[in-house]
């Protein structure tokens, strides 16, 4: 199987030996990393996004209740699965571990088919969760991300910035004349028109880590992740000077209106305001005529 359809396993244990083992008996079938502290543990997790978190109840820095506590309260980490790693075989900790959050447990000495099954049961539960996702998160019209899957990847990103300290910057982008040319054109017409700015919109966008949805109506929204405003503006001018290009068959020109918001955010920064500022400049962009804010 190709590693980039491998699922990703975070295994957090202080015994070199545990590790070992439970590498020698995953490797193969999953991307592993591999962490001995509850801070390398929670790095790691916040940059990798693993698929699975197998999660050793003693550590020698924080217990792996803490450490599950920890994960649960951070957006980057609070839906990844972890399941905890015990040879303590007590009901309590058992009723502890799974009132926290975590999935399943997985018991020393360890039994090398038992993981494989424990493991490969979880993570076939967390992809048909995604397929599941993946559909209720798809806007029919255009094929992109709608709304719901905007807002959560939001949510990730707004994290990430605050965590890494880092700039984030939100691009929207409205269809000028959408609801008079569908009133008088009907769905299909329009459809088309929000599919030609939709192919405008990825041609431009170069980084993998860009996040681009149908936010509502005609309007667009494009999260750039460690963007100042000066490299978002860049971004809109371009999207801005290629649509300019775009006719439709009857011979119909499309424009488009932006709005940008950029932030360097830090805790407790709402990110309501962030989005509302793009919202606004947006609205300025409209009224002035096809510009940029």
């Amino acid at each position: 199987m190709n590693n980039e359809n491998k699922f990703k396993i975070l295994i957090a244990d202080n015994e070199k030996a545990n590790l070992d083992i439970l590498i020698h008996i995953l490797k193969d079938a999953y991307i592993v990393y591999p962490a001995k502290t509850a801070e390398a543990a929670l790095k790691k997790a916040a940059e990798v996004c693993p698929d699975l978190i197998l999660l050793d109840i003693i550590m020698p820095d924080m217990n792996g209740f803490d450490i599950l506590k920890k994960l649960k309260s951070d957006d980057l980490t609070e839906n990844i699965p972890v399941m905890l790693i015990t040879g303590l075989n007590n009901a309590e900790d058992e009723k502890r571990g799974l009132q926290l959050g975590a999935v399943d447990y997985i018991a020393k000495p360890f039994n090398s088919e038992m993981v494989k099954v424990r493991v490969k049961t979880q993570l076939q539960l967390i992809r048909q969760l995604r397929t599941i996702e993946e559909i209720g998160m798809i806007d029919e019209a255009t094929g992109m991300p709608n709304r719901k899957s905007f807002d959560k990847q939001l949510n990730i990103e707004w994290a990430r910035a605050v965590r890494e300290k880092n700039p984030v910057s939100l691009i929207m982008i409205d269809v000028d004349e959408y609801e008079s040319l569908r009133e008088t054109n009907g769905k299909e017409y329009a459809d088309k028109l929000l599919r030609s700015v939709c192919d405008v919109i990825n041609a431009r966008l170069k980084r993998t880590t860009d996040v681009k949805a149908r936010y509502s109506g005609a309007v667009f929204a494009i999260i750039l992740p460690n963007t100042p405003r000066n490299g978002a503006l860049t971004v809109a001018e371009d999207i801005k000077a290629s649509a300019k290009t775009l006719t439709l068959e009857d011979g119909t020109k499309i424009t488009i209106s932006i709005g940008i918001s950029s932030m360097e955010p830090v805790k407790d920064d709402p990110i309501s305001y962030f989005v509302l500022q793009a919202d606004k400049n947006l609205y300025k962009a409209k009224k002035d005529g096809n510009s940029v804010y």
